[in-house]
């Protein structure tokens, strides 16, 4: 399902139209970004916890020419599913 998709789904389950929930993802993701760049946890409840983390500087290969470089240190999102959202999907 893709964004497209998941807009339609939205507005038909709860009657509201596409430009509105497209404006509500929109501003979900933007608070995500927002508190992950500032370096916050967003946890939603029975969905999952979206956590800023920092990857260290590494040593990495160009895979075409085999070029060995150092990575810049940088963050990263880690996603972790909510334990009931897993166990609802392996039913």
């Amino acid at each position: 399902m893709n964004k497209s998709q998941l807009i339609e789904e939205l507005s038909n389950r709860v009657g509201n139209d596409k430009e509105e929930i497209r404006y509500i993802l929109e501003e979900l993701n933007n608070i995500i970004l927002e508190k992950t760049r500032a370096g916050e946890k967003v946890c939603i409840q029975g969905f999952g916890v979206y956590t800023p983390r920092l990857q260290t500087s590494r040593l990495a290969r160009n895979p075409k020419s085999g070029e060995t470089l150092m990575l810049i240190p940088r963050t990263i999102v880690h996603f972790k599913c909510a334990p009931n959202l897993v166990k609802e999907i392996n039913k």
